[in-house]
């Protein structure tokens, strides 16, 4: 949905804690996008972060799934065991200095439903969007 939210208007970014990865990731997947370093983690706290992940947590079949697609097309795992990884974040949508729309990550690691971000980006309630096919994962970054 990238694409989308390039024709909105909107400036895509990811906020990390570490910058290890970033570049492989930045190559691979993120061509062109915003990448900031947060040391202290105030994104993240101010989210309403402050949980961490617990490692009972991979064992749910959602993250199951998710790690079989990962161990299938491929997947560096260098940032995962820095402390800084631990504490979960989400998404946030900021438009003329406010913030309009948030999203606490869940134990899921589910960082929110793209259409409901490009509603908030476009002031609009996600039902007026038309529905819209979303590639897999696979075929969004085409990793062959």
């Amino acid at each position: 949905m990238r694409p989308e939210f390039e024709r909105a208007g909107a400036r895509l970014a990811i906020v990390s804690s570490i910058d290890t990865g970033a570049q492989e990731f930045i190559d691979t997947v993120w061509k062109d996008g915003d990448i900031y370093i947060d040391e202290a983690e105030a994104f993240k706290l101010a989210i309403g972060g402050g949980e961490k992940y617990k490692n009972f947590w991979l064992l749910k079949p959602s993250v199951l799934l998710s790690l079989r697609k990962v161990l299938t097309h491929g997947s560096s795992t260098a940032d995962v065991t820095d402390k800084k990884t631990q504490l979960l974040g989400g998404t946030f949508v900021v438009k003329d200095g406010e913030v309009v729309y948030s999203f606490k990550e869940t134990a899921a690691f589910h960082n929110g439903d793209a259409r409901e971000l490009l509603a908030a980006v476009l002031g609009k309630d996600v039902a007026e969007l038309p529905k819209l096919e979303t590639p897999k994962q696979a075929e969004a970054c085409d990793l062959s």
